[in-house]
């Protein structure tokens, strides 16, 4: 099996390097084929800067950025996804909170099975909890409940319907974009591969802490209650087409 990773990036230029060099290890030490695709929502904290300073270096590497364009974290994997040349693609945060070694999962599971999903609320998984002053301590709440009810109403056998960290075929994408603007993709694309009747499994991983900057969300603010309403209406979509 071969891997393309996509890596979303919005300002992110203190741990990008070091986060690309343990992806890269982990796919060295199982000798597998793999590429890192940086699709970058247009930083300017000097994130292109610096990966275009350390290209020359990593022939794995290619780097994307969604100039003059609205910030679109499905966008951004929609066009990583396009330019992925390998079997499989795996997305993840490019801020640590995603542990590289997750991968390791992945490539074991990766021959039998067709969409591996990190779960943080399965058996086995760690979370990083709690400082006061991180922003998820407010979004947590919102994440928790918004995952418990996709699995009391929708899919049962499921439990992280926002997880964000994936390895899927690449070929479920031939006739298929993300559909969303933040995390409800996640929601979207799980009903397609269920509809479609492909091989899933969830994994426990380990959650790390924000390795720098500041969370994209957090905080009760517009952009927030925009993305709280888009859940809402991803979740009804799914739930009509399920039952309808």
């Amino acid at each position: 099996m071969t891997y393309s990773v996509i890596l979303p990036t919005l300002n992110e230029k203190d741990h990008i390097i070091q986060l690309i060099k343990e992806i890269s290890e982990v796919f060295k030490k199982n000798n597998k084929k793999y590429e890192i695709i940086v699709v970058d929502d247009n930083s300017t904290d000097g994130t292109i800067e610096i990966l275009n300073e350390r290209k020359a270096e990593m022939d794995f590497l290619k780097i994307f950025v969604r100039e003059n364009l609205k910030k679109n974290l499905a966008e951004s994997i929609n066009l990583g996804i396009q330019n992925a040349n390998n079997e499989n693609v795996i997305w993840m945060d490019a801020d640590f909170q995603h542990n590289p070694e997750a991968i390791n999962t992945f490539i074991e599971y990766s021959d039998h099975y067709e969409f591996i999903i990190c779960s943080r609320f399965v058996t086995g998984s760690t979370r990083y909890f709690d400082k006061k002053d991180d922003n998820k301590t407010f979004n947590e709440p919102q994440s928790i409940f918004f995952n418990k009810i996709c699995k009391l109403f929708i899919y049962k056998d499921l439990t992280d319907f926002t997880s964000g960290y994936t390895c899927i075929r690449k070929n479920i994408f031939d006739n298929y974009k993300l559909k969303g603007y933040y995390g409800e993709y996640f929601l979207d694309l799980i009903a397609h591969c269920k509809k479609l009747k492909k091989k899933i499994i969830e994994v426990p991983f380990n959650e790390k802490e924000r390795a720098s900057g500041l969370s994209k969300t957090g905080g009760l603010n517009l952009r927030y209650i925009i993305i709280s309403i888009n859940y809402f209406f991803c979740f009804l979509k799914v739930f009509v087409k399920k039952f309808l």
